[in-house]
């Protein structure tokens, strides 16, 4: 259990490092620090979100629903 606890740590520290490595690499692009490119960015991301909680649901559905019939 120890050892699961401590790759959730490791993993923590590198989705920290993976976003801000991103958002550096945005910032320098002319674009994306523009107000268009703000905009933009923001409706794929609000898209991209809303179809990954949508197919997360679906998945958890499908599971439950497998659950009950076992």
């Amino acid at each position: 259990m120890k050892k699961i606890i401590w790759m959730e740590m490791v993993l923590i520290g590198a989705s920290i490092l993976i976003f801000r490595s991103v958002w550096t690499l945005l910032d320098s692009i002319a674009w994306a620090s523009g107000e268009v490119g703000l905009v933009v960015l923001l409706v794929v991301g609000i898209v991209a979100t809303v179809l990954a909680l949508r197919s997360i649901e679906a998945l958890a559905g499908q599971k439950g629903e497998k659950a009950k019939d076992g």
